[in-house]
C-alpha cells in the first residue's frame, strides 16, 4: 500500500487488522534520498461500516496507536509525523472519514440515552431517512447510558486525547464525510486537509437534541478560532463543504481526492522535526507532549479525565 508512486519502496506496513492499518514510510531508505525520517499514516478502512466508533473500532485504534509507540522501527525514532486519514490507495469506497459514534451500536447494546451525554451520530446528507429518524428516537427512549457512556469515555480518554498531545506532528487527511466523532479525530490533530467537492463537515448534536459532552465541547473551543464557527457549527449544526471549512479555518488546505494523500504526505514530509522546513535542532518528544498539553489543557483534562455524566456545567 504505498503513500504514492515516488515512495513505492520504502513502505512497512507495522499494523493490519480489521481494516485499521498502519504503515510507515522511511525516507532515508528512499532511492537517492535526501530526506531523513519516518512518515507513519494510519488508515481507517472500515468503509463498510463507515468508519463509525463502536468499541471494535476504538479497540483497533487503541492497538493501532500502541503499535505507533512501541513499534522497534518507531519507539526510538524521534523524526516522525502521523498521517490520519480514511482514504483508499487501490480505489474503493472512501467516501467517510467518519460517520461519527455507532447508533446501530447503541440500539443494539440496548443501553443509549443521547439526552444524557452520548454522542450518537446519524449519517451524511443523502444517509439521513425516515427509518434512521425512528431508530433514534427509540434509542432516545433507552434509560441506561452506562455502556455508551464507557465507549464515549474510552473513546475521549484512550485515543482522542492521546492523539491530541502525541509528541509529534499529526495530520488529518479528510477524504469524506467527518461527522460528529469523526470531527473530533481531525480536530485531535494538528493540522487538517480536506477533499473537495464531497463530503462534509458537521456538529449533529443540535439537530440530534443531544448536549456535547465535556470532552468535546472544550475539543472544539481549542482548534475552533473564530467564534462564528462556535455560533453556526455547533448552534446551528450547519454542515461545511471543504471551501466554506477552509473558509473558516476549521482546515487548513483542500485538495481534489486524487492529490488528497500526496499533500498530507508532503506535509507530513515538511513536518519531521528534523526536516529542513522545521528544523528542530533540540527537539525533544517529551518536550513536545507537554507544549501541546500547556496549549490544549483544558481540553486534554475533560477528554482524559472527564465522565459523560459530568453536569454540563461542571468545573473541568
Amino acid at each position: 500500500m504505498p503513500p504514492s508512486a515516488a515512495f513505492t519502496q520504502v513502505v512497512q506496513t507495522l499494523f493490519d487488522k480489521d481494516g485499521i492499518i498502519v504503515t510507515a514510510a522511511d525516507m532515508s531508505k528512499q532511492p537517492k534520498a535526501e530526506i531523513e525520517g519516518i512518515v507513519v499514516t494510519l488508515f481507517l478502512h472500515r468503509h463498510n461500516e463507515k468508519n463509525v466508533i463502536n468499541p471494535t473500532m476504538i479497540s483497533l485504534l487503541i492497538d493501532a496507536l500502541d503499535t505507533i509507540d512501541t513499534h522497534p522501527m518507531l519507539a526510538d525514532n524521534h523524526n516522525k509525523a502521523l498521517i490520519i486519514t480514511g482514504v483508499s490507495l487501490e480505489g474503493g469506497n472512501d467516501k467517510f472519514f467518519s460517520n461519527g459514534l455507532d447508533l446501530e451500536w447503541m440500539l443494539n447494546s440496548g443501553d443509549s440515552n443521547p439526552g444524557n451525554g452520548s454522542n450518537t451520530e446519524l449519517g451524511s446528507d443523502e444517509e439521513i431517512t425516515a427509518n434512521s429518524d425512528v431508530a433514534f428516537e427509540k434509542a432516545r427512549e433507552n434509560v441506561s447510558s452506562s455502556t455508551t457512556s464507557q465507549m464515549v469515555e474510552s473513546f475521549c480518554s484512550n485515543v482522542l486525547a492521546r492523539i491530541l498531545v502525541l509528541p509529534f506532528l499529526t495530520i488529518a487527511a479528510i477524504n469524506g464525510h467527518c461527522i460528529g466523532a469523526g470531527l473530533f479525530i481531525a480536530l485531535s490533530c494538528d493540522f487538517r486537509i480536506m477533499r473537495t467537492e464531497r463530503g462534509f463537515l458537521q456538529w449533529p448534536e443540535a439537530r440530534l437534541g443531544m448536549r456535547l459532552s465535556k470532552g468535546f465541547a472544550e475539543l472544539s473551543k481549542a482548534k475552533v478560532t473564530e467564534p462564528v464557527v462556535i455560533r453556526e457549527g455547533v448552534l446551528m449544526a450547519k454542515k461545511y463543504t471543504s471551501r466554506e471549512a477552509l473558509t473558516r479555518s476549521i482546515i487548513d488546505h483542500e485538495f481534489p481526492i486524487e492529490e488528497l494523500y500526496d499533500q498530507a504526505f508532503k506535509l507530513a514530509v515538511n513536518g519531521l522535526p528534523e526536516s529542513a522546513a522545521m528544523k528542530l535542532d533540540y527537539f525533544s518528544p517529551k518536550g513536545y507532549t507537554e507544549i501541546k498539553t500547556e496549549l490544549y489543557t483544558d481540553a486534554y483534562r475533560a477528554l482524559k479525565f472527564g465522565r459523560v455524566e459530568d453536569l454540563p456545567h461542571c468545573r473541568l
